[in-house]
């Protein structure tokens, strides 16, 4: 009912058509309104005689016999329709009131089943000895959390024990921090004072031995002088026999040597007589030993392979290991991967003049060691996808004079010698290239590549500066880059400076493009011809015959000059002071002044030795020991203190211990007691297994009978629909305009409307409604549920329920409910004047003020009826009557020209039984007016009574489907009755709503 009425709420729309105000619900007829607000009831067990509502309704035009005699038949038929569904809807809720007894009687049988189940449990010894052992072991659990608290006291005291030892520990080693301090402090004293003695001492002693030792020393240093001299002059004659026995040697050897080569390419010309004599095999091809290296590489593509990890057998580098970004300092895995260039194979790179560096290199040499340099930092730049370094000639030429800067020697980045090289401000690595071993190209090469590798692969010392400048990620600009190289003033080192900025390149050339240069020339052969050198080596040979004796000869009186020019210098080096090389004057002076020295420094050492007897420094002696003996017992507090916490410490495992122990043994108890309360539920279990299946078997018995009363109020409210579709249909009928026929017998009022002709026997309460007609038996209240309808077997409240639809034996209020307590009977309150019997009073059953019985007052006569309409359905007309208190109205407009209508009421909206409730619904304006609507001007004003009828909810599916098979006729006046009705039920309208509860 609630979700109908919710329905209802949220789809209300007001239209507007010409002149008439008319209120439409989507969900149902909307005639059932006017019945919303009657008492409230359970919509499966009352029982309901269905009554037809008779008023008159002002027609606009006259009906012609033929739609008189069809409406008239259409509406036999829906009356026949309503009382045979009246008759199967009576002999369901008599099956229904059968179930219902059956179900308190069910409702018994299960309470007693629980409660034999509980009787079965408490009683049984196995469950009494479980529980007994239950308990036991709870109060065994009990005691052994008491000894845990007992334990865990103990233990915190202990911290507490500990936590103060400690503070003593502290306070201890504090003091003696603090006698240590003492103890230096007065050590420090004693050092003081010891130093100003020998301070003094030495002050006092410090002029006469200065003057003593100044003169052994001048004396000493006179002898040394004389003999060094007469050495000096024989080594000086010496040494030059020696240079220029030396310089025999060297030219002999120079001689011999040019010989020797003159021989060895004049047999090279006679080996190689197909080739040049420039042209030497090397692995994969051959090199001109008159061409750089840079031109051999680049024409016989004599590069090593890009891929570090291979050996092509090329010993020239083109690209440079780089460790990864997340591992920077990592070790070349690739070291060892390359060709050997030890093997005699490549000794043509070394020999015969091959790019050799002749001191230091030419500025050819320079750039091609700055070209390929930058070509193997572009290799892998490249494999980074980083745009390749452009270096112009322009760039190499500044790169030179930034290189030759005192500051570029001394790898200072020096802002204004930068700008004075280029310009402007740059990016820049400095570095020195070894000179050791790098006697050609290819050598020094090597030793460049050595020094980039550390720049890129071991520069953590600079914040990898070097590296992020080689691999600067310059987008899509190919930033202009030099080397500069210069070789240091001692020829130790080359000096390396590489430079850049983000400016385009000048229009000069990139030296870079040389490389391809030389690859377009295609690669390097030799010429054949045929050469004969054999009389000039011969010759040659000759010659060096002759020159290896003559230096056998110089060798021999040249290692003799040596050998005796080495024994000069030793005896130099080793020369040593002797009196006899003073004369007598000096010797006496010397000796003299041996003497006062010797008596100075006597006198100092005893100072020095008895230095404690000094009055001060005794004293700061006595301070020391004094703090020494203060730190010492300090100290000896400190051990006893440590010893005290060490103890507490202790004390405190041990408590521990313990509490663990305890512990261990709560948890095993706890065990115990988990292990017997399944024991107990086990006995319990077996204690009621009986009672556990007359309980399953009386609440299958009540679940059975509650679907056997879900089904049947199912049938009852499909049946309802039935009859509430054909009143439908009968009342449209009804509403057609007629031509008026003669009255008939009014039908009889039900239920005490006011002003109505026929008293009416009035029928039992069956709810608590006030001023209902019949008195019933009262029940006991089974489950809340308020106003059932239909007498059952007395059963014993289940649930709380209000109201549930079998009345059983009073018993006293469960809910506490107000008015639960019967009182004398009144007359009733409801505001239904003119109840026709008095009640026998009941018990109120949920609470609802105003329950208590009254004692009922003699119904008011019915006024006669008037039989001055007659009706189009047969059923007798009335007029109008006039309210006894004001809660209807007349039309002062009404004409006898009004035909009779039947339209049903819902007796169910909200609960309420309407069986014999009529509704007296005054003009359309007071309708409105009440409903808080402006009606507007109508051309006739209609006065209606209307006559409950039974019917039951429907839900908006099946009023749909019921509005699908009806025929959709109706006019204006027809709209407006309907729409009034609606209003009827909505707004309440005179209604007895006093009595209206609130589910």
């Amino acid at each position: 009912m609630k979700e109908h009425n919710n329905i209802i709420k949220s789809h209300k729309k007001l239209y507007k058509s010409g002149k008439t105000w008319m209120v439409a619900t989507l969900l149902t007829v909307g005639l059932a309104g006017g019945a919303v607000v009657t008492g409230t009831t359970n919509a499966h067990a009352d029982e309901v005689t269905p009554a037809q509502a008779t008023g008159t309704i002002q027609a606009g035009n006259q009906a012609t016999d033929s739609e008189l005699a069809n409406a008239q038949s259409d509406a036999q038929k829906q009356q026949s329709t309503i009382d045979s569904a009246n008759a199967q809807l009576k002999d369901q809720q008599a099956q229904l009131s059968d179930a219902q007894g059956q179900q308190s009687q069910a409702q018994q049988e299960l309470d007693q089943a629980k409660q034999a189940q509980q009787v079965a449990t408490q009683n049984d010894p196995a469950v009494k000895e479980a529980q007994g052992a239950v308990d036991q072991a709870q109060q065994q659990v009990n005691n052994q959390q008491q000894v845990v608290n007992d334990a865990q006291t103990v233990v915190n005291n202990d911290a507490q024990n500990v936590q103060q030892k400690s503070n003593a520990v502290n306070q201890a080693s504090q003091a003696v921090d603090q006698a240590q301090q003492t103890v230096d402090q007065a050590s420090q004293a004693v050092d003081q004072a010891k130093q100003a003695v020998v301070d003094a001492t030495n002050q006092s002693a410090s002029q006469k031995t200065e003057e003593a030792q100044n003169t052994i020393n001048n004396l000493e240093n006179q002898g040394k002088n004389q003999a060094s001299q007469d050495l000096n002059n024989q080594i000086n004659n010496v040494s030059g026999q020696v240079t220029d026995a030396q310089n025999d040697v060297n030219n002999t050897n120079a001689k011999i040597g040019d010989l020797q080569s003159q021989v060895k390419d004049l047999q090279n010309q006679e080996q190689n007589t197909q080739a040049d004599p420039n042209v030497k095999t090397v692995p994969n091809g051959v090199i001109d030993t008159s061409k750089s290296l840079l031109e051999n590489a680049s024409r016989n593509n004599l590069w090593m392979s890009n891929d570090l990890s291979q050996n092509n057998g090329n010993i020239i580098p083109q690209n440079i290991y780089i460790s990864p970004d997340n591992d920077k300092g990592a070790s070349d895995p690739n070291a060892n991967n390359g060709a050997d260039s030890s093997l005699p194979a490549y000794d043509p790179y070394y020999e015969d003049g091959m790019d050799y560096v002749n001191g230091q290199m030419t500025d050819a040499q320079k750039q091609e060691l700055a070209i390929l340099m930058l070509n193997e930092i572009n290799h892998a730049r490249e494999q980074r996808g980083l745009k390749p370094f452009v270096m112009t000639e322009q760039k190499y030429q500044q790169a030179q004079v930034r290189a030759s800067q005192h500051s570029a020697e001394v790898l200072d980045h020096n802002d204004n010698d930068i700008m004075t090289a280029f310009g402007q401000d740059q990016y820049e690595n400095l570095a020195y290239i070894p000179t050791q071993g790098g006697g050609d190209m290819l050598s020094l090469l090597y030793n460049a590549n050595s020094t980039l590798s550390s720049m890129l692969n071991a520069d953590a010392s600079s914040d990898w500066g070097h590296r992020e400048n080689f691999l600067e990620d310059t987008g899509t600009l190919s930033a202009n880059a030099a080397f500069g190289i210069r070789l240091t003033d001692d020829g130790q080192y080359y000096v390396l400076t590489f430079d850049y900025d983000l400016s385009n390149p000048d229009s000069t050339p990139n030296m870079m493009d040389r490389i391809a240069q030389y690859q377009a020339m295609g690669p390097i052969t030799g010429d054949t011809h045929t050469v004969d050198n054999s009389a000039k080596i011969n010759d040659l040979n000759n010659q060096i015959s002759n020159l290896q004796s003559t230096l056998a000869s110089q060798q021999s009186h040249l290692n003799d000059l040596t050998t005796q020019l080495q024994n000069l210098q030793a005896q130099k080096a080793n020369v040593q002071f002797d009196l006899s090389q003073l004369n007598a004057d000096q010797q006496a002076e010397y000796n003299n002044a041996k003497n006062t020295l010797d008596t100075i420094n006597d006198w100092k050492n005893g100072q020095l030795a008895n230095i404690n007897s000094d009055g001060h420094v005794q004293d700061a002696i006595n301070k020391r020991n004094q703090a020494k003996d203060s730190l010492k017992a300090e100290q000896s507090k400190l051990a006893k203190a440590n010893q005290a916490l060490k103890n507490a410490k202790d004390t405190q495992t041990q408590d521990e211990a313990q509490l663990q122990q305890a512990k261990d043994g709560l948890a095993q108890l706890n065990q115990v007691l988990a292990t017997k309360q399944v024991a107990l539920q086990t006995a319990k279990d077996n204690a009621n297994a009986q009672a556990n299946q007359a309980v399953k078997d009386a609440q299958a018995k009540l679940d059975k009978i509650n679907g056997k009363i879900a089904d049947l109020n199912k049938a009852i409210a499909a049946t309802k629909a039935t009859i509430q579709n054909a009143q439908a249909q009968l009342d449209k009928d009804n509403s057609q305009p007629t031509t008026p026929t003669t009255p008939t017998n009014p039908a009889k009022p039900t239920d005490g409307n006011k002003g109505t002709d026929t008293p009416v026997t009035p029928s039992k309460p069956t709810d608590g409604n006030k001023g209902t007609d019949t008195p019933v038996t009262p029940s006991k209240p089974t489950d809340g549920n308020k106003g059932t309808d239909t007498p059952v077997t007395p059963s014993k409240p289940t649930d709380g329920n209000k109201g549930t639809d079998t009345p059983v034996t009073p018993s006293k209020p469960t809910d506490g409910n107000k008015g639960d307590q019967p009182t004398t009977p009144t007359t009733p309150t409801d505001g239904n004047k003119g109840t026709d019997t008095p009640v026998t009073p009941s018990k109120p059953t949920d609470g609802n003020k105003g329950d208590q019985p009254t004692t009922p007052t003699t119904p008011t006569t019915p006024a006669k009826p008037d039989h001055g309409n007659a009706s189009i359905s047969g059923q007798a007309g009335h007029k109008p009557a006039t309210s006894d208190h004001g809660s209807q109205t007349t039309d002062s407009h009404a004409t006898t020209n009004k035909p009779t209508i039947v339209l049903p009421t819902n007796g169910k909206e909200s609960g309420a039984a309407t069986q014999g409730q009529y509704i007296n619904v005054v003009s359309k304006d007071s309708v409105a007016a009440q409903a808080g609507i402006q009606a507007p001007a109508a051309p006739e004003t209609t006065s209606v009574t209307f006559g409950t009828k039974e019917g039951t909810m429907m839900t908006r599916e099946e009023y749909k489907a019921q509005q699908a098979n009806l025929p959709q006729t109706g006019n204006e006046n027809s709209k407006a009755v309907v729409a009034l009705g609606v209003l009827a039920g909505m707004f309440g309208l005179g209604l007895a709503s006093k009595g209206k509860k609130e589910f």
